[in-house]
């Protein structure tokens, strides 16, 4: 059997370390040809030593690179992740890129890769149709990575060309789920950061405790999925067992369920159409003993309705929430704002933003621009 080559775009955070155990338990058929990281430069090193990409890359440059480590081809600067698909050239690129900061990779791994394996949602909801596009263009499939994506995309394969009523992504609720409503704005990021059932960064966790993370995966099953906004539903289930379903015409739901571990859906997208065991231990389903469900709850999640309506309006608006959240959850893990800030910051963003179509890249990079210095102004006022 071919190795098959793999960039692994966000190599030292969360996605990207459990894709390297992966990687790691399946030497015979996995090459980290490419490893891509923000700046944590010893991190990385370390990786590289162990891994042995042809090519290494890091937005922020180091002071020196140690002897060890220079066998293979260093990229440096806020450009490198492109620049080090198109030096690799890898069969997949698994875009594990926090933010839009991601966008251009994953636009650029289309040209470059047989496939990507995405688990950077910003993508689609700034980038949508103009990516999807380019895959269907190129040929170029997008598997999911994202727990909820990828649960949807694995009861895809069973439903034998019968159409689909609604989708239902499954959300944890987050850290604060349990809190009273009016404490929840005082929430320090300790706080916030304590999910009960995932461990993931700190972006992803805060947008999981708004949140705006199952707005944002809202969207990207929109893309994905070809889903209009009205057939895509939220239910909050705390066990984080069930990770998404689908529903069919005649009332019938298929769901994937698993432990809470990412190694699950990253190790689909790796082996797709096949299952890569990664020794996840089996579900007890007597030891769990029950799965709960809820609607979320409108005025302790208004995010969500944001995202839903963004989506609607389309053209820059999805871009404009993407940019005003990613400014309000970094000056919040600051401690500039109060977790309580980020929902006013995105709304008086979104209400302030004149919707324009986006037909091209650089459409969305000055949607994106003017969303952040919109959002900016708003944390110096509240900072102050």
């Amino acid at each position: 059997m071919n190795k098959r080559t793999i960039a692994i775009l966000g190599a030292t955070g969360s996605i990207g370390t459990q894709t390297l155990d992966i990687v790691r338990r399946y030497p015979d058929r996995f090459q980290a040809d490419c490893l891509v990281a923000h700046s944590s430069a010893e991190k990385l090193f370390d990786l590289v030593r162990e891994f042995r990409p042809k090519v290494a890359a890091l937005a922020a440059e180091p002071r020196e690179i140690p002897e060890d480590v220079r066998f293979c081809e260093w990229i440096f600067g806020p450009d490198c992740a492109v620049k080090a698909i198109q030096a690799a050239k890898p069969m997949d690129a698994l875009c594990a890129i926090v933010g839009i900061a991601g966008l251009d990779a994953v636009w650029a791994a289309l040209d470059i890769c047989e496939r990507v394996l995405l688990a950077n949602k910003e993508a689609l909801v700034t980038g949508g149709s103009l990516v999807m596009e380019k895959a269907a263009q190129l040929g170029k499939p997008m598997l999911p990575v994202d727990s909820e994506h990828s649960a949807i995309f694995q009861c895809l394969q069973a439903r034998q060309e019968n159409p689909v009523r609604r989708l239902h992504l499954t959300a944890s609720g987050g850290a604060l789920r349990d809190w009273p409503k009016e404490k929840m704005r005082s929430a320090t990021v300790r706080d916030v950061l304590a999910h009960p059932t995932w461990s993931m960064g700190g972006k992803i966790t805060v947008d999981c405790a708004t949140m705006v993370n199952k707005g944002l995966e809202i969207i990207e099953a929109h893309y994905l999925f070809d889903m209009p906004v009205d057939r895509i539903n939220v239910v909050v289930h705390p066990q984080s067992v069930i990770h998404s379903m689908i529903e069919f015409e005649d009332g019938a739901v298929l769901a994937q369920l698993g432990r809470p571990d990412m190694r699950g859906p990253i190790g689909y997208a790796m082996g797709f159409p096949e299952r890569i065991p990664y020794g996840a231990q089996p579900l007890d389903f007597a030891q769990l003993g029950q799965l709960t469900f809820a609607a979320p709850d409108g005025e302790r999640y208004p995010c969500l309705k944001m995202a839903q309506d963004a989506l609607r309006a389309g053209g820059s608006l999805p871009v404009a929430l993407n940019g005003a959240n990613e400014v309000a959850v970094a000056a919040f893990l600051r401690e500039q704002i109060a977790f309580g800030d980020i929902a006013p910051i995105i709304s008086e963003v979104l209400e302030k933003t004149s919707r324009s179509e986006i037909t091209c890249i650089g459409d969305v990079y000055a949607a994106d621009a003017a969303a952040r210095v919109l959002a900016k102004n708003c944390v110096g006022r509240l900072s102050c």
